[in-house]
């Protein structure tokens, strides 16, 4: 049963990381857009109301996208309490290392030399 649930949190891992990762890159993408629409309107000389629902819609969707991370962040973190709870929290399914766990792959915790 534990390399069941071992599996199980492998794959949910990676795709949680990667819903991480794609949050993260729509929202240097959609920041990228927020940074060109004032160049490109002062670069085809237009007046500023031309496109200000664009801009504003452009820039409330940085919002959405910010609501959406910080909602992903809670969600790892019940992720992890559930991993916890399932008896796999010394194991580490490729998130930060900053966690202090170890890794999936083999379970075995690693200690360090003390010299």
């Amino acid at each position: 049963m534990r390399n069941e649930r071992i599996a199980a949190a492998r794959d949910v891992a990676a795709k949680l990381l990667a819903a991480e990762a794609a949050i993260d890159e729509a929202f240097a993408r959609v920041a990228q857009l927020n940074m060109a629409l004032p160049e490109a309107r002062r670069m085809a000389n237009l007046s500023a109301v031309v496109g200000q629902e664009a801009f504003s819609r452009a820039a409330s969707s940085m919002q959405h996208l910010a609501a959406a991370r910080q909602d992903m962040v809670e969600a790892h973190n019940g992720l992890f309490e559930t991993q916890t709870n399932i008896g796999l929290r010394a194991m580490n399914f490729g998130g930060s290392p900053d966690k202090g766990l170890n890794s999936a792959n083999n379970g075995l915790q690693v200690v360090s030399d003390a010299a």
